[in-house]
């Protein structure tokens, strides 16, 4: 199967079975991001179980939104990073052409 081939799947997230078109490579991610949702969901239902299932998602929904901000802010800091030691090795090497 090539690569870029789309495959239809199903996941099952609190109880709602989601139909989804994917790329054929991208499969394992989908069941892995289903999994640590899942994972959350069961670990805060025994945690919180008067919240009701819409709460529990919110609250999922809210906690993976900042692992990624948090991943954007160091992915941010990197590429600054990277920047600043790419212009010095740039002054570097001006300087042994002289």
């Amino acid at each position: 199967m090539a690569d870029r081939e789309k495959v239809k799947m199903y996941i099952n997230i609190a109880g709602e079975r989601i139909r989804l078109t994917v790329d054929y490579d991208e499969q394992d991610a989908v069941r892995e991001a289903e999994s640590q949702v899942v994972r959350l969901f069961d670990e805060w239902r025994q945690m919180f179980p008067k919240k009701t299932v819409p709460e529990l998602l919110a609250m999922i929904a809210y906690q993976f939104a900042m692992y990624y901000m948090a991943l954007r802010h160091r992915q941010d800091d990197m590429i600054a990073q990277l920047k600043d030691f790419e212009k010095n090795i740039d002054i570097a090497l001006e300087k042994t052409d002289k």
